[in-house]
């Protein structure tokens, strides 16, 4: 009886540490989707790039290469505004509030919105830019001494968690993981 209840209240623990850093996560994520205005010039600069948007500047070089494999915008529209700089702000304001006076691919969700000032051509461009797949299932199995059990994991963008079952189907026990690195 004592073992069930040890089982039962590391699972609880796991749990609240699970809702806690999906809690953590799902306040990133809202910062992340708020647009950013980024002139051209600055997109060009990783550094520069990587401070205009508060990434990193892995992040950065990411972002470069989103907006370079697309090409294009998401769309680029006309809107009145004393000058070009205005206009993207005024965008980017109207992102940042979901307003329904734009078109819908503007206002989707997406790990970054990178709205441009576009200078030679007079107009306003916005990217839409996902970085991350953020959820992930994975099952498999795992062996330890001598012994296997089956495998089910859950992974959150860098944070994964994992349950190991016995063949009888019990909980055996739990791993917590964290990518330090991808590529």
């Amino acid at each position: 009886m004592t073992n069930n209840k040890r089982l039962l209240y590391l699972a609880c623990v796991a749990m609240i540490i699970g809702l806690i850093i999906l809690g953590v996560g799902y306040k990133l994520q809202l910062d992340k989707q708020q647009a950013q205005v980024v002139t051209t010039t600055t997109l060009q600069d990783t550094k520069a790039l990587s401070k205009s948007i508060n990434v990193k500047p892995d992040t950065a070089v990411q972002i470069q290469h989103e907006i370079q494999k697309v090409n294009e915008p998401v769309v680029s529209y006309y809107v009145q505004a004393p000058d070009i700089t205005n206009a993207a702000k005024q965008n980017q304001q109207a992102i940042n509030s979901n307003s329904k006076a734009l078109p819908a691919v503007v206002t989707a969700k997406s790990d970054r919105t990178v709205v441009t000032p576009n200078e030679q051509k007079q107009k306003v461009d916005v990217y839409k830019i996902n970085l991350n797949k953020a959820h992930k299932i994975k099952a498999g199995l795992t062996v330890i001494d001598d012994k296997s059990y089956a495998t089910v994991g859950y992974q959150a963008g860098k944070f994964e968690g994992m349950a190991h079952f016995k063949s009888d189907g019990k909980l055996k026990g739990a791993t917590m993981l964290y990518t330090v690195a991808q590529w």
